[in-house]
């Protein structure tokens, strides 16, 4: 293929010596078909193969170009033509190094030296000679080609082809030469110059790159743009650095007050935080803290409907919950931040997004707040937090008894428990007002096809004629029929709080042990009465405090208790009608906190020393109590107190 490429070159150039012969055109582009249809061995023969079929060649290799050799014979022009073993042979025998008669031009030229009048004319004499030769050994070559043609010789084709390379190669030699000596260039640096193209060497006057080093502008630019990208990259860092400085700081400082007094060096280190928590930051270990985005919205009955949250960037939620825990929602609908929380309806299989429905009571702000958001909205999230949960677990079947809104813990046990097909009984028992408030009331019927072991009984008490399913309120009875051996079974009860003084008494006359009942309140923005949740007053008691701050004394003038803050490191007056809760406020110590009536258990503290009263004590259970664990929205105190907070 080298061959055909390179006889390709050289008939480019022929055709432009004589264009206009048309004839010799056509014998060219036959000269370029036969050269591809030529077997490569021809050409690839070593020069002791070629001259044994060739005797003559090594005879007619010694006549001189410079005296018109004759190319009459075709033993003649086949040993003009060049071994092909390598390019690098062929053009150091057109050098003169191999070879005799026009080949040894450019080593007569390096025996010139100098460019002298003298050195000058000589060579300008071979150059010419050179040039007559190669014009006679292309007029010769392309008189055999022509009369090759005809009969279509491809061997005397081939010969011919080559004798006219031949020819053209001297022709051209020697015009480099004469071109050369009329710029001044000496002979040695002439053949010089033709030996390094020959050889693929680079030329002696070929610029080199300048500058520090000896590096090219493309250098120094590639250089400049590495050097751009990494000072970017660095500067970047260092920008997201600053800022996570400046994000844990306003965390850890904002809206809480002054900063922690210095520790005199004297004093021993107390085990004590080294800074307040923030408004915004979680106290409870276990929870998290941060937004989520309303993706999705769910309209499940005329006043009440589902927000479907999800992760900004679309990853899977950062933390985990258990079915029937609930998240705190922090929304600012006034100037005040004001907190409320929603039990999560989805179960905790799924892990793109949770769920929570909102009933919008008729003075609710929260409440009218969420059921105003749009798709695309981000909320201030906080949890999850709660013990109303099941999982399946120490019991092989669960009776699921909800009212209203508070279906949701419900919703979000059973779809855990299906997901994960869990094969004990579920019974589930949901009552509502009328048939236009039931929520979930198409998926609960389809969970109810899909899976065997779900027994579902909806209850309305104002339903219309068309309902299938039963009226009225829940009863021993109905209770009785819908689960057989009720008593053996463990029981969820969520709903409103007169539903759940109902729900007791049934489930007491149906001599259901009270340790088998787990309950958990819904209530709306209104504190639940007196008849409606226990209220019995609890005192818990702690050792009392050690050391009371400075201003105790003043205190107790003025009929006011102190209130220490131990973690915190602040102190807090604390009158008599006046919360735990409400006092940590007034110093901006940062106690979780929901529904702010007792029954949802997210500002639950220890108590250090002192004594205090609870109104309502539904979300403490056995283990809080022993461990002096008070609701910090409900304990009250007519003495001084300390808390972990």
């Amino acid at each position: 293929m080298t061959a055909i490429a390179f006889g390709g070159r050289q008939v480019q150039r022929m055709l432009r010596i004589d264009a206009g012969n048309l004839r010799l055109a056509c014998c060219m582009s036959i000269l370029l078909v036969t050269c591809s249809l030529t077997p490569i061995i021809a050409v690839a023969q070593t020069p002791s193969e070629h001259d044994s079929h060739h005797p003559a060649a090594e005879a007619d290799a010694t006549n001189g170009a410079m005296n018109a050799p004759d190319v009459s014979s075709d033993s003649s022009a086949e040993s003009s033509t060049p071994p092909a073993d390598s390019k690098a042979e062929n053009e150091m025998e057109g050098m003169g190094m191999g070879a005799s008669g026009p080949r040894e031009f450019y080593p007569a030229l390096m025996e010139l030296g100098d460019l002298s009048p003298e050195s000058r004319r000589e060579a300008e004499r071979l150059a010419r000679e050179r040039m007559s030769a190669g014009i006679a050994l292309l007029s010769s070559g392309l008189a055999r080609l022509e009369d090759a043609t005809a009969p279509e010789d491809l061997r005397r084709m081939h010969e011919a082809a080559a004798q006219a390379r031949q020819g053209i190669e001297q022709l051209e030699s020697g015009t480099a030469a004469l071109q050369a000596l009329s710029v001044g260039k000496a002979p040695r640096e002439i053949a010089l110059n033709w030996l390094r193209k020959s050889m693929s060497l680079p030329s002696a006057d070929v610029a080199r790159p300048h500058g520090l080093f000896g590096l090219s502008a493309f250098h120094y630019f590639s250089m400049f743009l590495l050097a751009t990208a990494v000072a970017t990259l660095l500067w970047t860092n260092w920008q997201k650095m600053r800022r996570s400085r400046a994000l844990v700081a306003r965390l850890v400082n904002s809206g809480n007050g002054p900063p922690l007094p210095a520790q005199p060096t004297a004093t021993p280190p107390q085990p004590l935080p080294d800074s307040l928590p923030s408004q915004d930051v979680p106290s409870k270990p276990n929870s998290w803290n941060g937004l989520l985005r309303v993706v999705r919205l769910f309209e499940e009955s005329p006043n009440v409907r589902t927000l479907r949250l999800a992760i900004p960037d679309g990853s899977e939620l950062p933390f985990r919950h258990l079915p029937g825990q609930f998240v705190t929602f922090t929304v600012r609908p006034i100037d005040q931040a004001i907190k409320r929380s929603y039990t999560i309806a989805s179960p905790p299989t799924r892990r793109d997004y949770l769920e929570v429905t909102v009933k919008r009571e008729e003075h609710g702000t929260v409440s009218s707040f969420l059921h105003g958001v749009h798709e695309g909205d981000t909320l201030q999230v906080t949890g999850p937090s709660g013990t109303f949960t099941f999982m399946g677990e120490g019991a092989n079947s669960i009776v699921l008894i909800s009212g209203g809104v508070g279906v949701t813990p419900m919703m979000s046990v059973l779809r855990y428990l299906t997901d994960r097909s869990w094969s004990g009984d579920i019974f589930f028992i949901y009552g509502c007002r009328s048939d236009q408030d039931v929520i979930y009331g198409e998926e609960l019927e389809y969970l109810q096809r899909r899976y065997p072991n779900l027994k579902l009984l909806v209850v309305a008490d104002e339903a219309s004629a068309d309902w299938p399913h039963a009226r009225g309120r829940m009863t021993a009875e109905l209770l009785a029929s819908a689960v057989p051996h009720i008593q053996t079974r463990r029981i969820h009860l969520c709903g409103p709080p007169a539903m759940m003084t109902a729900l007791r008494a049934a489930l007491a006359e149906l001599s259901v042990p009270p340790e088998q009942i787990k309950t958990e309140v819904f209530i709306g923005r209104e504190r639940p009465q007196s008849d409606q949740v226990a209220r019995d007053s609890q005192t818990v008691q702690a050792e009392p405090t050690a050391a009371l701050p400075a201003n105790a004394d003043s205190a107790a003038a003025h009929g006011l208790s102190v209130l220490t803050f131990a973690r915190s490191r602040q102190t807090a007056l604390l009158p008599p009608d006046k919360t735990v809760l409400e006092a940590s406020e007034d110093v901006a110590v940062n106690i979780e906190y929901s529904c702010r009536v007792g029954v949802c258990g997210l500002c639950k503290v220890k108590l250090l020393s002192g004594t205090v009263t609870m109104e309502v004590q539904d979300s403490l259970d056995a283990n809080d109590k022993k461990n002096n664990i008070i609701l910090a929205c409900q304990a009250k105190s007519a003495g001084d107190l300390s808390v972990d907070a």
